[in-house]
């Protein structure tokens, strides 16, 4: 037995047996590399413990998976499902073990410049030239692939793509439970035993296309309608809460925001030939979204590599990046101003002109804009919530497996969360939008005065 001692789950085991191929996956150098790279990115920058790792994050959700699964093989009402989670129980724990293994450095940044979504990475790198691959192949052929269709949403057995991706999934879970723990803040404390109790499978009417259309019965993990409303109302509100007061707190958007634009920045003066990027960044934008291309680039990127490159860009005679490197090793953040709602988008650029103008910065660079498009934090469950065009965004960015979140009664009759909880219908029913301006603190009062007309 491989035991792992974990701040959230306490003993986290594996059979050196039965699972080994977990074991074997885990000491992979691909897989070893997580621990390089934050799991909340910039985050310590305000929360001070918050300097945990993908690596112990994807631990977490191999380890729960294990116990969603045998939860829900024991559980006499989804039994139809019982013999496919058993037959394809090693593919789901696999996927959930490397969901995440794509992630780079600062991952939503970096996604922002070299504009390859982590996941297309993860699975690059499970059916690609790696080790990981060669661990699955040699289990069982035609295994690589089968993790990659998980991970990307597209497996046949819907139960597992759901339990990896859905709204109530084993990744959700841990980063809930871990972020919470390592930041301090409470809010993502749930009862996962009860959660775990309350776990179904069953079926509900699947959406598709932009109508909303049902297109016939799909599966979906659910919980027991009696059991599971309150630890359900409980999970949503932890999720609603951590994106108001971690995800989406203003110093850790402050600076992702300072990153990303360091780094558009850089990119822009090594095409001029003014700057020299690390080699590994450079092979990767170079291989413009061919992912297979800088493969063995893109795996010798972590968070160390882009360090090393900010303490050498502070020196750099170029106004921007020299300044933006700066700031954020000395930790002086742009500060958030608030943009009032009736404020239009196009005064908030009369008034980003103007200051740029001041400062003698290009525009994009003297004030960052900060809103529901800018962030790749998104839930297509709560943010933003009531439908419309801006959830439809959402969702089609993130390409959720599931939607809603459902409770099943005694007959197995779908009931969605919000029509069962008149908490959640009201956050649902409500936009949560948040508009901010972070600039530079010695014109922040000057900003906001202009903002407002005054």
């Amino acid at each position: 037995m491989k035991t792992i001692r974990d701040p959230v789950h306490n003993l986290i085991q594996f059979d050196m047996d039965e699972e080994r191929l977990i074991v074997d996956l885990i000491d992979t150098p691909e897989f070893q590399r997580l621990h390089h790279i934050r799991q909340l990115g910039l985050s310590f920058l305000t929360y001070p413990g918050a300097t945990h790792t993908r690596f112990s994050h994807s631990i977490g959700v191999a380890h729960l998976m294990k116990r969603f699964l045998a939860r829900l093989m024991d559980d006499r009402r989804s039994q139809p499902y019982a013999p496919r989670l058993s037959e394809d129980r090693m593919i789901a724990i696999a996927a959930a073990l490397l969901h995440d293994v794509g992630h780079g450095p600062f991952s939503h940044a970096i996604e922002k410049v070299t504009d390859i979504h982590h996941e297309v990475w993860s699975r690059a790198v499970v059916t690609g030239e790696t080790a990981i691959t060669r661990r699955l192949e040699a289990y069982a052929k035609g295994m690589a692939q089968e993790v990659a269709d998980v991970i990307g949403r597209t497996h046949e057995n819907r139960a597992i793509v759901k339990l990896l991706s859905g709204q109530l999934d084993v990744d959700r879970t841990d980063y809930l439970l871990r972020d919470a723990l390592m930041t301090g803040a409470r809010y993502g404390a749930l009862d996962l035993e009860w959660l775990i109790h309350a776990l179904r499978l069953g079926t509900a009417p699947s959406r598709t296309g932009k109508d909303g259309a049902a297109a016939g019965e799909e599966v979906e993990v659910g919980l027991d309608l009696e059991k599971g409303l309150s630890i359900a109302e409980d999970f949503m509100m932890a999720r609603f809460y951590m994106y108001q007061h971690v995800y989406l707190h203003k110093t850790t958007r402050a600076a992702e925001l300072l990153v990303q634009h360091l780094l558009f920045r850089a990119v822009e003066l090594a095409e001029a030939g003014e700057l020299t990027l690390p080699p590994p960044l450079q092979a990767v934008l170079a291989a413009r979204g061919r992912p297979e291309a800088a493969l063995g680039a893109f795996l010798s990127l972590t968070d160390a590599t882009l360090w090393a490159a900010f303490f050498e860009w502070r020196h750099h005679p170029d106004r921007v990046l020299g300044d933006f490197a700066r700031r954020l090793l000395s930790r002086n953040l742009y500060k958030a101003v608030t943009c009032p709602d009736e404020c239009p988008k196009e005064r908030v650029y009369e008034v980003r002109h103007h200051f740029a103008r001041k400062l003698k910065l290009p525009e994009s660079y003297a004030m960052l804009l900060d809103n529901e498009q800018t962030t790749t934090y998104k839930d297509p469950y709560l943010l933003p919530a009531g439908g419309g065009r801006a959830a439809e965004a959402v969702r089609d960015a993130d390409a959720e497996a599931t939607i809603s979140v459902y409770l099943f009664d005694r007959e197995g009759r779908a009931k969605e969360l919000s029509e069962a909880s008149t908490l959640i219908a009201y956050l649902r029913g409500r936009a949560h939008p948040f508009r901010r301006i972070y600039v530079p603190a010695e014109i922040r009062d000057e900003v906001r005065q202009a903002l407002r007309g005054t």
